[in-house]
Protein backbone atom coordinates (compact mmCIF):
# COMPACT_ATOMS: atom_id res chain seq x y z
CA UNK A 1 0.00 0.00 0.00
CA UNK A 2 1.33 3.41 -0.93
CA UNK A 3 1.01 6.10 1.72
CA UNK A 4 -1.14 9.17 1.08
CA UNK A 5 -2.55 11.97 3.22
CA UNK A 6 -6.08 10.61 2.98
CA UNK A 7 -5.02 8.02 5.57
CA UNK A 8 -5.51 9.59 9.00
CA UNK A 9 -2.41 7.99 10.53
CA UNK A 10 -0.23 9.17 7.63
CA UNK A 11 -1.57 12.72 7.81
CA UNK A 12 -1.12 12.85 11.59
CA UNK A 13 2.43 11.54 11.28
CA UNK A 14 3.28 14.37 8.87
CA UNK A 15 1.58 16.91 11.16
CA UNK A 16 3.60 15.64 14.13
CA UNK A 17 6.83 15.83 12.15
CA UNK A 18 6.09 19.38 10.96
CA UNK A 19 5.32 20.31 14.57
CA UNK A 20 8.79 19.12 15.62
CA UNK A 21 10.48 21.62 13.29
CA UNK A 22 12.31 24.43 15.07
CA UNK A 23 14.25 27.38 13.64
CA UNK A 24 17.43 25.58 14.72
CA UNK A 25 16.86 22.50 12.50
CA UNK A 26 19.65 22.14 9.97
CA UNK A 27 19.36 20.56 6.55
CA UNK A 28 21.01 17.28 5.70
CA UNK A 29 21.02 18.08 1.98
CA UNK A 30 19.82 20.79 -0.39
CA UNK A 31 19.87 24.56 -0.08
CA UNK A 32 16.70 25.58 1.81
CA UNK A 33 16.67 26.42 5.47
CA UNK A 34 13.93 24.98 7.68
CA UNK A 35 11.82 28.12 7.51
CA UNK A 36 11.95 28.16 3.70
CA UNK A 37 10.99 24.48 3.74
CA UNK A 38 7.86 25.13 5.83
CA UNK A 39 6.79 27.95 3.54
CA UNK A 40 7.49 25.74 0.50
CA UNK A 41 5.31 22.92 1.86
CA UNK A 42 2.51 25.42 2.48
CA UNK A 43 2.92 27.02 -0.95
CA UNK A 44 2.84 23.63 -2.69
CA UNK A 45 -0.34 22.64 -0.83
CA UNK A 46 -1.95 26.00 -1.61
CA UNK A 47 -1.10 25.55 -5.30
CA UNK A 48 -2.54 22.02 -5.29
CA UNK A 49 -5.73 23.46 -3.81
CA UNK A 50 -5.87 26.14 -6.51
CA UNK A 51 -5.29 28.96 -4.02
CA UNK A 52 -2.11 30.22 -5.73
CA UNK A 53 -0.03 29.53 -8.82
CA UNK A 54 2.68 26.88 -8.78
CA UNK A 55 6.22 28.22 -8.47
CA UNK A 56 7.52 25.86 -11.16
CA UNK A 57 6.64 26.31 -14.81
CA UNK A 58 4.87 23.51 -16.72
CA UNK A 59 7.10 21.01 -18.49
CA UNK A 60 6.59 19.19 -21.75
CA UNK A 61 7.23 15.54 -22.50
CA UNK A 62 5.57 12.31 -21.32
CA UNK A 63 4.08 13.65 -18.10
CA UNK A 64 1.84 10.64 -17.49
CA UNK A 65 4.84 8.32 -17.36
CA UNK A 66 6.70 10.73 -15.08
CA UNK A 67 3.63 11.02 -12.81
CA UNK A 68 3.24 7.24 -12.55
CA UNK A 69 6.94 6.70 -11.88
CA UNK A 70 7.23 9.48 -9.29
CA UNK A 71 3.99 8.76 -7.46
CA UNK A 72 3.76 4.97 -7.60
CA UNK A 73 7.03 3.29 -8.57
CA UNK A 74 9.50 5.19 -6.41
CA UNK A 75 9.13 4.51 -2.67
CA UNK A 76 10.15 8.12 -1.90
CA UNK A 77 11.30 11.22 -3.70
CA UNK A 78 15.06 10.99 -4.31
CA UNK A 79 17.45 13.72 -3.23
CA UNK A 80 18.56 16.24 -5.82
CA UNK A 81 15.39 16.34 -7.92
CA UNK A 82 14.97 19.83 -9.40
CA UNK A 83 11.34 20.89 -9.83
CA UNK A 84 11.86 24.39 -11.15
CA UNK A 85 10.68 25.97 -7.89
CA UNK A 86 13.43 27.84 -6.05
CA UNK A 87 12.28 28.20 -2.43
CA UNK A 88 15.85 28.67 -1.17
CA UNK A 89 15.92 32.11 -2.81
CA UNK A 90 13.03 33.42 -0.69
CA UNK A 91 13.88 35.70 2.20
CA UNK A 92 11.44 35.02 5.03
CA UNK A 93 10.86 37.07 8.16
CA UNK A 94 11.99 35.09 11.22
CA UNK A 95 8.78 36.08 13.04
CA UNK A 96 6.76 34.15 10.44
CA UNK A 97 8.16 30.73 11.49
CA UNK A 98 5.22 29.67 13.70
CA UNK A 99 2.57 31.03 11.30
CA UNK A 100 4.24 29.20 8.38
CA UNK A 101 4.39 26.01 10.42
CA UNK A 102 0.68 26.33 11.25
CA UNK A 103 -0.13 27.18 7.61
CA UNK A 104 1.64 24.06 6.31
CA UNK A 105 -0.31 21.89 8.76
CA UNK A 106 -3.62 23.61 8.03
CA UNK A 107 -3.24 23.30 4.26
CA UNK A 108 -2.29 19.61 4.46
CA UNK A 109 -5.39 18.99 6.58
CA UNK A 110 -7.44 20.94 4.04
CA UNK A 111 -6.05 18.78 1.22
CA UNK A 112 -7.01 15.62 3.09
CA UNK A 113 -10.59 16.77 3.75
CA UNK A 114 -13.25 14.70 1.98
CA UNK A 115 -14.74 16.40 -1.06
CA UNK A 116 -11.87 18.88 -1.38
CA UNK A 117 -11.32 20.15 -4.93
CA UNK A 118 -7.85 20.49 -6.45
CA UNK A 119 -5.99 22.12 -9.31
CA UNK A 120 -6.50 20.22 -12.54
CA UNK A 121 -2.80 19.70 -13.19
CA UNK A 122 0.71 19.76 -11.76
CA UNK A 123 3.54 21.54 -13.64
CA UNK A 124 5.64 18.37 -13.98
CA UNK A 125 3.04 15.60 -13.74
CA UNK A 126 0.23 17.02 -15.87
CA UNK A 127 -3.39 16.09 -15.19
CA UNK A 128 -3.94 14.98 -11.58
CA UNK A 129 -6.80 13.18 -9.84
CA UNK A 130 -7.64 13.46 -6.15
CA UNK A 131 -5.74 10.21 -5.55
CA UNK A 132 -2.69 11.63 -7.33
CA UNK A 133 -2.78 14.79 -5.18
CA UNK A 134 -3.10 12.73 -1.98
CA UNK A 135 -0.03 10.68 -2.88
CA UNK A 136 1.90 13.74 -4.09
CA UNK A 137 1.21 15.62 -0.82
CA UNK A 138 2.61 12.73 1.20
CA UNK A 139 5.73 12.26 -0.95
CA UNK A 140 6.51 15.97 -1.25
CA UNK A 141 6.06 16.68 2.46
CA UNK A 142 7.92 13.55 3.56
CA UNK A 143 10.83 14.41 1.23
CA UNK A 144 11.30 17.85 2.73
CA UNK A 145 10.86 16.69 6.32
CA UNK A 146 13.51 14.00 5.76
CA UNK A 147 15.73 16.78 4.39
CA UNK A 148 15.77 18.18 7.95
CA UNK A 149 15.87 14.88 9.81
CA UNK A 150 12.23 15.21 10.83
Amino acid sequence: MRHHIGETRVLESLVTRIGRATPECSRQWGTMNVHQMLEHIGDAAAAALGQRAFSATPRGGPRGLLRFTALYLLPRTPRGIKSGAEPAKKVIDADAFAPNQERAISLLRQMAAPGQSFSASHPAFGAMTRAHWMRYAYLHTDHHLRQFGL
